[in-house]
């Protein structure tokens, strides 16, 4: 005993015949150049893929990085408006500048070849001794935004096929 459907099955054949040849190259870098794009995002609001803000920046982090005014014993006025402005990950730039994206077959990469991007996304400890903690603030990784418009663009490439 089986089960035997009739009808009409040249529209479904048409669909996965198409797909067999694969999602074309344009579709599959579009999808990159948004992910890119949203990466690169999250470095301006301080957030993780997830949507939650990344941990503030150590007080002993900023400190070093403006050093202390010695004659008044405190930090200087430009010196505090440094601090003030000063975001996670964005010191030199040079991590945010090095996310980069590629396709390859069927695969789509974006990430960075920067050796202290892992410790920034999985946090750990750094430092002489490994004395220092750092926590995660991860910066690479699927949105459901990212997702939504994935998805878009693929039905959009398999309607007009």
């Amino acid at each position: 005993m089986g089960a035997r459907l009739k009808g009409d099955w040249r529209d479904l054949h048409r669909h996965l015949h198409r797909l067999s040849g694969g999602v074309p190259e344009a579709v599959k870098r579009a999808v990159a150049e948004g992910v890119h794009a949203r990466t690169q995002r999250r470095f301006e609001e301080s957030r993780g893929p997830d949507g939650r803000p990344w941990p503030p920046l150590s007080p002993a982090t900023l400190l070093g990085e403006v050093g202390r005014d010695r004659a008044k014993g405190g930090l200087s006025a430009r010196a505090q408006r440094r601090v003030a402005l000063r975001r996670p990950l964005i010191r030199t730039g040079r991590l945010k500048a090095s996310i980069g994206w590629r396709v390859a077959g069927n695969a789509i990469a974006v990430g960075t070849n920067l050796v202290y991007a892992a410790i920034h996304q999985f946090g750990g400890r750094a430092g002489r001794g490994r004395k220092v903690r750092i926590p995660a603030r991860p910066f690479l990784g699927l949105t459901e935004e990212d997702r939504r418009e994935a998805e878009a663009l693929l039905l959009e490439w398999l309607s007009r096929r």
